[in-house]
């Protein structure tokens, strides 16, 4: 699939049909999922692959808009290490731009995904460092919830000009 039908194609997939992922096609998102941008090239970003039901069942339980993940065949926490001060200022993006990938790695095989927020609500982040034993440095931003859907959603029309300025704003339209 080309790039750009891939990024129109992508959509928040909540429901699946319990067909099983493959190790090779989890081996592949997180390979894509490592090759995407860090300040400084740091890489901090670490990856925690959840493949067992209870766990899955645990996260839907304990997140309140993560219930979709009971059905998920697998799941992929994007967490970050924090152990320096540029690392404290950059975590965000570069954890943000690593589920972007994983997300359009995904969708590039056919898998359908949802992006479910962890950071910055501090009782999200506490339950799923108690529930993965993450270490003190290691942040969680987000969870990436996979399956299949046999209703596969196709390329949307989202493009809005009036959402686009260029060279700024006029002074009389802040």
């Amino acid at each position: 699939m080309e790039a750009i039908k891939i990024i129109k194609n992508r959509r928040s997939i909540r429901k699946y049909n319990g067909n099983p992922i493959s190790a090779e096609d989890i081996q592949t998102i997180l390979e894509c999922a490592m090759s995407s941008p860090t300040a400084r090239n740091i890489q901090g970003w670490r990856f925690v692959v959840v493949d067992k039901k209870e766990l899955l069942t645990s996260i839907s339980q304990g997140i309140e808009h993560g219930k979709m993940c009971k059905d998920a065949d697998k799941a992929i926490v994007v967490c970050y290490e924090i152990d320096d001060e540029t690392s404290k200022l950059y975590w965000q993006q570069d954890a943000s731009a690593a589920t972007q990938t994983i997300l359009l790695s995904a969708t590039a095989l056919g898998i359908s995904s949802v992006w479910v927020a962890v950071h910055p609500r501090q009782e999200k982040a506490e339950f799923i460092t108690e529930l993965f034993n993450l270490p003190k440095n290691i942040k969680p931003l987000s969870i990436v919830a996979l399956g299949y859907n046999d209703n596969y959603l196709k390329e949307a029309d989202r493009f809005d000009k009036n959402k686009i300025v260029y060279n700024g704003y006029k002074k009389d339209e802040k």
